[in-house]
């Protein structure tokens, strides 16, 4: 329905008193994310992924969120995608014409202003990309879209590992090929490869992948990250402030990912998140969830330490040590040598120590059998912490 002129609001009150009247009616509810983005296509039209410049996370803008689902008419249920017309971005934007030139910064303003540049400098009768995606209820990922979306709201902190619905989300993604962030389908890859046999071209792609990179699509920096190699980290791992990648075994998959601040030489496996002030060894690995048989996710707490080329397939508290080399699985026989503990002298399976704070895992020097123990630095970390201190080097993760 087209609007008058007395019908835009021409100040800020007057854009709260619009907002406010639409989120009193049945037509609106808060979403958990919501974006405004561009589709991103091979040459062949496949919908490879979204770009989304700015991710709104539960409760955050909800204001734009009124307006843009006032406008396009948006059902507030399950998962909504809108491609948005240049005149519904013309639309959108009459609305927020109070805050234009207010001196303040609007992300979303200004996301929606870029988007309606875009679609005026397009070829005439070219189809819009712009979408505006919408996830009220935490259904199973539906389509490129929302499960992009979720990917940027792990990656954004809006959501931590294993706090969204995430089912089958590799089945909603084509596969293909990465040229920086470009993505290539089967039919354009086979045309690259005779041109670089036959013609003067180079096909040298970086990947091939579902999922974009964490590089190529958030703002490291902002978000006081370092990564020293940029093939290290998927699209949909969560990184906290302080984290810092080294180069060689080090790697985050998608909903999984650190606290921070944590020094990462290691593998971090999906649906593994490591608490503050840990450090993953050269080469230590985390059991995920994604195959193998293993149903639990696996956390690791604050201030531990994975030793080199060590191995973790249970959670565990706060400041362990797993002693390098050591693979420590759920069904592993461990000997419980810690004072105190109810299990103290006993062999058990590694899974009823679960959650358990202040020990070192390792072999026995003499006889190469599993035991726990609690060490000098197992104290010292357990300290460290109770004064709000990690174990890490502090110049280094400083951003």
């Amino acid at each position: 329905m087209s609007q008058t002129t007395q019908d835009y609001p021409q100040d800020a009150d007057a854009f709260k008193r619009i907002v406010s009247d639409y989120q009193a009616t049945a037509a609106y509810k808060n979403p958990i994310l919501f974006a405004v983005g561009r589709q991103v296509y091979t040459a062949n039209r496949t919908l490879a992924s979204v770009r989304y410049p700015v991710v709104n996370g539960p409760g955050q803008n909800t204001g734009s969120a009124a307006i843009l689902m006032k406008v396009l008419g948006v059902e507030p249920v399950g998962v909504q995608n809108v491609v948005l017309s240049a005149a519904q971005l013309a639309e959108v934007l009459r609305y927020f014409a109070p805050f234009v030139n207010d001196g303040k910064q609007h992300p979303n303003l200004v996301a929606l202003q870029q988007a309606a540049a875009q679609l005026a400098a397009a070829p005439a009768g070219a189809a819009s990309e712009i979408v505006a995606t919408f996830i009220f209820d935490d259904i199973d990922p539906q389509g490129v879209e929302d499960s992009t979306l979720k990917l940027y709201g792990l990656s954004n902190r809006h959501f931590k590992p294993n706090q969204l619905n995430l089912t089958k989300i590799f089945t909603k993604f084509p596969n293909v090929a990465w040229v920086g962030d470009v993505p290539m389908d089967s039919a354009e890859i086979d045309q690259a490869l005779l041109g670089a046999a036959f013609g003067n071209t180079e096909f040298a792609p970086h990947m091939v992948d579902k999922f974009p990179l964490y590089v190529h699509r958030i703002n490291a920096v902002k978000m006081g990250v370092r990564i020293t190699d940029q093939h290290k980290v998927r699209l949909g791992a969560y990184l906290g402030e302080g984290t810092t990648l080294m180069p060689g075994a080090s790697y985050i998959n998608f909903n999984a990912g650190t606290e921070g601040p944590s020094m990462v030489e290691g593998r971090i496996s999906s649906s593994v998140f490591v608490g503050a002030g840990t450090d993953l060894g050269g080469g230590a690995s985390t059991l995920g969830v994604l195959s193998g048989g293993n149903n639990t996710p696996i956390s690791v707490g604050r201030n531990c330490l994975l030793e080199v080329n060590s191995a973790l397939g249970i959670p565990v508290g706060d400041a362990v040590i797993l002693a390098a080399e050591v693979a420590l699985m759920a069904s592993s026989l461990v000997k419980v040598d810690v004072e105190g503990h109810p299990l103290n002298g006993k062999t058990v399976k590694a899974i009823e120590l679960v959650g358990i704070n202040a020990v070192t895992f390792r072999r026995h020097n003499q006889t190469g059998g599993l035991e726990v123990v609690r060490t000098r630095r197992n104290i010292d970390f357990a300290k460290k912490l109770d004064n709000g201190e990690d174990i890490l080097n502090g110049d280094l993760h400083k951003n």
